[in-house]
């Protein structure tokens, strides 16, 4: 589309609400003439007034970002104190519990995610820990064989951490092995060739 001529300084952007001055790149909306700063229509991607045919199609929200149950309700039970807050609401006014999204939670949802949220810590210092002794010839046996343990028991709390932590813990683990693995081999192939 070409600048629009007809603009002028006392017209409105309908997308930004700003003046349309003279001298800025302007356009106007082929089917209802509305005028536009040329940048803000290729933003929004075409027209802003309600029914024009140039509007774009909007995206519809997707059913799993509502839950079902909750459809039309305006409240929510907080899963801290049990009292009723505002259904979109991320923070109880009651209690002042915190939650990551406003998705209704049932109360044991929300203390495992707490209690998640405490663990994470200790669990991105083990992660790294994992790693470090894995890689240490000395301790690569015991190290990757108590990691494998430790990471097979923490593996879903370890998901809700940076994926950095988990893989270091699974790098880790992979070289203590292959270590492991190397060492076996060598010893073996001495053994052998001393006994020939």
């Amino acid at each position: 589309m070409h600048p629009s001529p007809l603009q002028t300084d006392s017209a409105l952007c309908a997308i930004c609400q700003s003046s349309l001055s003279h001298g800025e790149e302007q356009t106007e909306c082929p089917e209802c003439r509305s005028a536009y700063h040329e940048e803000c229509w290729l933003e929004n991607g075409g027209c802003a007034v309600y029914g024009c045919a140039q509007v774009p199609p909007t995206e519809g929200r997707a059913a799993l970002e509502i839950p079902a149950a909750y459809w039309g309700r305006e409240n929510k039970p907080c899963p801290q104190c049990g009292k009723e807050i505002l259904a979109a609401a991320v923070r109880c006014r009651h209690c002042g519990a915190t939650f990551s999204s406003s998705r209704p939670e049932d109360s044991a949802e929300f203390h495992k995610r707490e209690e998640t949220i405490a663990r994470l810590p200790a669990l991105k210092r083990n992660a790294v820990l994992v790693f470090v002794f894995c890689a240490l010839p000395c301790s690569a046996l015991p190290a990757s064989i108590a990691g494998l343990i430790w990471y097979m028991v923490n593996r879903d709390a370890l998901g809700s951490a940076p994926t950095l932590y988990s893989g270091l813990a699974k790098v880790g683990l992979g070289v203590g092995f292959a270590q492991s693995v190397l060492v076996l081999l060598v010893a073996l192939f001495y053994s052998a060739f001393h006994q020939a």
